[in-house]
């Protein structure tokens, strides 16, 4: 199409983006000029981001937060050639054109450093978000349009129950950027759970489960348990918090009966979940069958749980911090364990190979533990 432009009179900039299947057709342009990096390329370019944002020399910022998610949750990313100066040439038809595209395509543009310029991102309109100086007031995190709505429908759903929302926090990713875990997987994880939640359950009672007695029972349960939870039915006695940690396990395990459609509600999370019920479940069904049957939950269904009880989870996290007593009778301990839950079976941090399901449990845990939700 034409001679090809002359390289010095062009600049590189990285379309980040975290939609899972985007089209450079929406751009209307050549699609040359857009080109996919390889795996390993799109390794190095996210980790190079990645250093970016943790710089510590760097001032804190507040958007570095939901930025590091979007590079979490990156599935491709492309490399683009424009005429130099063009990003700043933010109303030539050329510029919205690929404005369109990238709000399409939630992307977040990334400019390495140059011999002129240090590296910055910027949202999809080309406005800076992290970069030198301070960022363009204008400038806005890139969510899609789906997942606004569903943070508003979550808000309105606490404000109906006379919870008035955080403020600020950043709605869940949409349907077209969420990968969930395989239903065979999450099958799998609900019966590690189990053989965590009744060995401290068991230990509470004076009794004990070690793990051969787990393999006795249920060989896949034993198959089945993360690191951490290995680490626990390695020591012969656990300290109290640990136990106390593995005893909760029944509210997660309750909310992937409810994400694999084996319960009918996920109730609100006022009180702790019907035991019985859920022993119920785990131990009449044959274990294999949960597995090869397993069938989840629409993505659009997981989602809008999950969104619920991330601004229920800033909530208490708001209130506590402020000193106040939690409100409306919301147990925190249910809410972060739905919140765990959910977060892992839609990998809400980032797409993992079916073989570090487990590591991504723990992973989300030592998230949760330090504030980073959603």
């Amino acid at each position: 199409m034409g001679s090809s432009p002359d390289p010095s009179l062009e600049t590189t900039c990285f379309a980040i983006s975290t939609v899972l299947e985007p089209s450079d057709e929406d751009a209307g342009l050549d699609s040359g000029s857009l080109v996919e990096l390889d795996p390993d390329a799109t390794e190095d370019l996210l980790e190079e981001c990645w250093v970016q944002l943790s710089d510590h020399s760097a001032a804190p910022s507040p958007l570095a937060g939901p930025l590091q998610r979007h590079l979490q949750r990156a599935k491709h990313v492309y490399r683009m050639c424009e005429p130099a100066g063009a990003s700043d040439q933010a109303n030539t038809p050329l510029a919205q054109h690929w404005q369109d595209w990238a709000w399409k395509a939630n992307v977040l543009w990334y400019h390495p450093t140059s011999d002129t310029t240090p590296a910055k991102l910027c949202d999809p309109a080309g406005r800076q978000l992290l970069g030198p100086g301070t960022f363009d007031e204008q400038a806005a995190i890139p969510f899609l349009p789906e997942s606004r709505q569903r943070r508003l429908e979550s808000e309105m759903t606490l404000r109906n129950r006379n919870l008035d929302p955080v403020e600020g926090t950043a709605p869940l990713p949409s349907t077209c950027e969420t990968q969930t875990m395989q239903p065979s997987t999450v099958a799998r994880r609900m019966l590690g759970l189990f053989a965590v939640a009744a060995r401290a359950e068991a230990m509470a009672n004076g009794q004990t489960l070690d793990l051969e007695r787990v393999r006795q029972r249920s060989p896949l349960a034993a198959e089945s348990l993360s690191p951490r939870e290995k680490d626990f039915f390695d020591l012969v006695s656990p300290p109290p918090e640990m136990v106390d940690e593995a005893a909760w396990r029944y509210e997660s395990l309750q909310t992937l009966q409810w994400a694999l459609q084996m319960l009918p509600d996920l109730e609100w999370p006022d009180q702790r979940c019907d035991l019985e019920t859920v022993l119920r479940l785990i131990l009449t069904l044959p274990h294999e069958d949960m597995i090869q049957q397993a069938i989840l939950r629409p993505k659009e269904e997981l989602l809008r749980a999950a969104d619920l009880h991330v601004c229920l989870w800033w909530k208490l996290a708001f209130e506590g911090a402020a000193g106040n007593e939690i409100p409306a009778g919301l147990d925190p301990g249910v809410i972060s364990e739905r919140v765990h839950a959910l977060s892992w079976v839609l990998q809400l941090s980032g797409s993992v190979p079916n073989e570090a399901a487990t590591l991504s449990w723990d992973q989300i845990g030592r998230e949760i533990d330090g504030g980073i939700v959603g």
